[in-house]
């Protein structure tokens, strides 16, 4: 019996001025850019998670919107499972700095024409521009529903 957990990560969307808000993480000898966000931690609600991480992260103050999309990170090896929740999220206070987790090196906003051009892990680039172009941008998430 594999005795591994699926690890939920809740991520923001932030856009402003036709920019995104990137974080920039150093692991393993790579460096790539991740949507602000992380671990969901019990008892917590996704939206919860994605306002301590992005608080924890950015230094900024959050309102959650609408659930995007949600996709999974399985490597091919099967030495873990991440399930990413991916909200659009708004900004309601802070100042934009650097978080203290040892795996950030920067936080950037970056241009939307620029996203093709930058490693994003998950690779949820096409995905973002599609969501980011629709008109209808309709919610597909109930929130906790725990009575």
């Amino acid at each position: 019996m594999n005795n591994q957990r699926i690890r939920n990560r809740a991520a923001a969307v932030i856009v402003e001025d036709e920019k995104i808000l990137l974080v920039q993480h150093h692991k393993y000898d790579r460096q790539y850019w991740l949507l602000p966000g992380g671990g969901v931690e019990f008892g917590e609600t996704l939206a919860d998670a994605v306002r301590r991480e992005v608080w924890e992260e950015t230094g900024l103050e959050t309102a959650i919107n609408d659930l995007i999309f949600v996709s999974e990170s399985i490597p091919p090896d099967g030495h873990r499972h991440v399930i990413n929740y991916y909200f659009s999220v708004a900004i309601t206070g802070g100042e934009l700095k650097l978080g203290d987790d040892p795996y950030l090196c920067d936080v950037q906003w970056h241009r939307l024409d620029d996203l093709p051009h930058l490693i994003v892990f998950p690779n949820v680039v096409r995905e973002l521009q599609e969501w980011l172009q629709s008109e209808t941008r309709e919610k597909i998430s109930l929130g906790n529903r725990w009575e």
